[in-house]
């Protein structure tokens, strides 16, 4: 009778020392979020202010007074409210400039937290003006290499031309008319990925994509000439888009056009179009080479390269995923890879249905 007392007065004492601990983490935990110098505020399920640091309250103009107050009446950035009121936010938050300096640039970013919201907003200013420096960089070198690479075309195409050239130099300009080719290619898919990269906002249009995959797939029949392979193409739905057909036309078409070169003679390859709960996938499928899981995530990276020299023998820039990629995030659309050794791969994209045209068979 005496041992229940105090057992309960241990587990009393234990309890006691649970909580106190767990009132000096979450201390520790407020005063870290404090201190941070990027503002953090939480939001209550009606959009309102519970919490915030002091970087939140210098950056907003806060006052205690303010608590309970929606957050749309301090960050009046249309972006803004487009990203917070979306279905499927970008998991990378959204970039937009300081509302109260215009040479300031901002990232916030939205976490679920519990019933709550987590919202933290970083100042991104100096990342911005780097990233800017680098695509001026390159669109202003590329544009500046066009000039002599089409002097040195031209004078290489009349050169190699002659009949009397001799025979130990007519391999010296093949060589060079094959890599003068490839370095064009690569300033014109710079030159591309510079403009997809730059143009924030591009033309818009109602896109019939059962006409834009019936042209990607004669095109495909074109190039598949050489590499025998059976193509298929499967439209499971009308459906359209709303986008930029042009930056589309390119995305999806070098998506075909890799699995063509990337698959051994006489493979399978299946290009196609269907409608999801979340959306509309674009799709192909082939049974080639397949990729390592290694490498996977890297395959959007430029100038990344699994066989550097099976890329170049196939005539590839190393940047065509890379353009794939910055043009399904204009249409918020992400990349998804599938592949495995020796069996094959899939690349994939599904549209979002707030790009998605419906449309009525016909």
């Amino acid at each position: 009778m005496t041992i229940m007392p105090i057992k309960n007065e241990q587990q009393g004492e234990q309890a006691q020392v649970a909580q106190h601990n767990t009132t000096n983490q979450l201390k520790k935990i407020r005063s870290a979020l404090l201190a941070l110098r990027d503002a953090v505020i939480l939001l209550n399920d009606d959009d309102g202010l519970e919490w915030w640091n002091q970087a939140a309250e210098d950056l907003l103009l806060l006052q205690s007074s303010n608590k309970g107050q929606s957050i749309f009446d301090f960050i009046t950035v249309p972006e803004f409210r487009q990203y917070y009121q979306a279905i499927m936010p970008p998991s990378d938050g959204v970039h937009m400039v300081s509302w109260r300096d215009p040479k300031r640039y901002l990232k916030c970013e939205l976490t679920p937290f519990g019933d709550e919201k987590l919202l933290i907003i970083y100042d991104v200013t100096r990342l911005q003006h780097l990233e800017q420096m680098r695509r001026d960089f390159v669109a202003n070198v590329s544009h500046e290499l066009r000039t002599p690479l089409t002097v040195l075309m031209g004078y290489l195409e009349n050169f190699s031309d002659q009949e009397d050239m001799p025979p130990q130099w007519r391999r010296g300009f093949e060589l060079m008319t094959q890599q003068t080719a490839r370095m064009n290619r690569i300033v014109n898919d710079l030159l591309l990925l510079s403009r997809i990269e730059i143009e924030e906002t591009h033309e818009l249009n109602d896109i019939d994509m059962t006409k834009l995959l019936t042209h990607i797939y004669d095109d495909a029949q074109a190039y598949n000439q050489e590499y025998g392979h059976t193509i298929h193409l499967q439209i499971d739905t009308y459906d359209g888009l709303y986008g930029s057909e042009m930056y589309l036309t390119s995305a999806l078409s070098n998506l075909v056009i890799n699995a063509i070169k990337y698959t051994p003679k006489g493979g399978n390859i299946a290009i196609s179009w269907t409608k999801t709960s979340e959306g509309c996938r674009f799709a192909v499928e082939d049974d080639g080479l397949g990729i390592a899981p290694q490498h996977i995530e890297r395959l959007t990276e430029r100038f990344y390269r699994i066989d550097s020299g099976r890329s170049r023998a196939t005539g590839g820039t190393g940047l065509g995923l890379a353009i794939v990629k910055h043009v399904l995030y204009q249409h918020e659309a992400q990349l998804t890879i599938e592949s495995v050794e020796g069996k094959g791969s899939t690349f994939s994209a599904v549209f979002p249905s707030a790009y998605v045209r419906s449309a009525h068979a016909p």
